[in-house]
């Protein structure tokens, strides 16, 4: 048989189409790689049981010519579409580690904890892949300061366990992660690799989570832990909220507004459930002033709203720590213990924040001028959106500075006309110049 005449395999060790009859192909030691990989990350996103992934796993070398996710989809231990949604991901995990099935295992924690049923299958190719990610992780010290702890398996294990990605922004990038400690799902923040070697990125960061995991009230994220993965790079972990922001809330809202069935006894009750987040917001806020530290980037989208009447302000990768505390409070003022350096501080006429919803002083670059005060004209440009659906300025960014400068916008009335006076006179005041 020559080399033409063989099916492709891809990298997760499944047989391709040739367009013609399969022919039984020889799996070798990387091929057993692929497939353990594939095997452990569908465990790690639940797609299967560790009972399934055994009984696969011993279903497959007594028959090596077929392909693991063959395997796991006739045995009804896994769903055919999950099968396809997890290949390019392994794909992907793989080239991210250069091609090496052997070092994408050693980074996946969760195979200490089930090597040793693993080992009970004895396959010769599968123990010796074993044993050797087993000496990659014990030959690998535990940096100082990093989240991982000692176990009693052959090496350290990551306290928390990335399951999924979920979002990602200018700085950061946020996963779903498994707190293998209390077992309980966690959104665990991480710095996107373009900004690890640049020093005030980093600073930006760590910054970020010492001053959210400083702020311990009902309306602000819980942060659970700050630490570095191996190669250095930071992460933290918080609660992970299952639930929508603000914004879609709103949105929904004022779309419900086209439905002829909507009465206006229904509109003014969503409306008072709104409100009654907004105030939750507003007393995140004025909590949080009186520890000293402003958001600088309230908007409706950094607002999330919990299925059980939690409201949660997020996002404070641009909060900063005055130093001082603005409010009468029997709490000492949040000063960091990494406070940023002149490399990472923000110069003077930097305007930072989302134009839409940012304060004049924030838009001018008058960073002396900022107090609480930036805060609250953020909060009425978001009280602005809840009664009239749209943010109160639009347009290019250049554009909305100047508007936004220049105390420029319509008056909610005057985009939506049933605007109770006594909110739009709220609004306008906390807007106001």
């Amino acid at each position: 048989m020559n080399r033409d005449d063989k099916p492709e395999i891809d990298r997760v060790g499944r047989d391709k189409p040739s367009g013609g009859p399969a022919v039984p192909v020889a799996k070798t030691a990387g091929e057993t790689d692929q497939s353990l990989l594939f095997g452990i990350v569908a465990l790690q996103m639940n797609f299967i049981t560790r009972e399934g992934l055994v009984s696969s796993m011993k279903a497959w070398v007594l028959s090596k010519q077929r392909s693991l996710s063959a395997i796991l989809i006739e045995t009804g231990l896994m769903l055919p579409a999950h099968c396809q949604m997890l290949e390019p991901l392994v794909a992907a995990y793989i080239q991210q580690y250069d091609n090496d099935p052997q070092r994408c295992l050693a980074a996946l924690s969760s195979i200490s904890a089930i090597k040793e049923e693993l080992d009970r299958i004895q396959d010769p190719e599968l123990t010796v892949i074993l044993h050797r990610v087993a000496e990659s992780l014990s030959s690998n010290p535990v940096p100082e300061g990093t989240s991982q702890r000692a176990t009693k398996g052959p090496g350290p294990e990551i306290r928390f366990r990335i399951l999924r990605p979920h979002a990602k922004g200018g700085l950061g990038q946020v996963s779903v992660a498994l707190d293998k400690e209390l077992n309980r799902e966690v959104a665990l923040k991480e710095i996107q690799k373009k900004h690890l070697s640049d020093s005030a990125s980093r600073e930006r960061f760590i910054l970020e989570a010492e001053i959210t995991g400083g702020l311990q009230h009902p309306g602000i994220v819980p942060v659970y832990g700050l630490g570095q993965f191996p190669d250095g790079s930071p992460f933290y972990a918080m609660r992970f909220i299952r639930g929508d922001s603000l914004k879609e809330a709103i949105k929904e809202y004022h779309q419900a507004d086209r439905q002829p069935r909507r009465s206006p006894t229904d509109r003014r009750l969503e409306m008072r459930k709104l409100l009654g987040r907004f105030i939750d917001v507003c007393n995140a806020m004025e909590y949080a002033h009186s520890r000293g530290v402003l958001h600088r980037d309230l908007k409706p989208g950094n607002i999330m709203l919990g299925k059980y009447g939690e409201t949660l302000v997020v996002d404070w990768g641009l909060a900063k720590a005055l130093g001082q505390n603005e409010i009468d409070s029997e709490e000492q003022t949040l000063i960091p213990s990494s406070t940023m350096s002149s490399t990472g501080k923000t110069q003077a006429g930097s305007a930072l924040g989302t134009p839409a919803y940012m304060s004049p002083e924030q838009a001018a670059g008058k960073l002396d001028e900022l107090g609480p005060e930036t805060d609250v004209y953020s909060l009425g440009a978001t009280m602005y959106h809840l009664l009239t659906g749209r943010a109160p300025f639009a347009g290019k960014p250049l554009d909305v500075l100047k508007l936004v400068k220049a105390g420029e916008f319509v008056r909610p009335s005057q985009v939506d006309a049933e605007t109770p006076p006594a909110l739009e006179a709220i609004c306008l005041k906390a807007m106001s110049l």
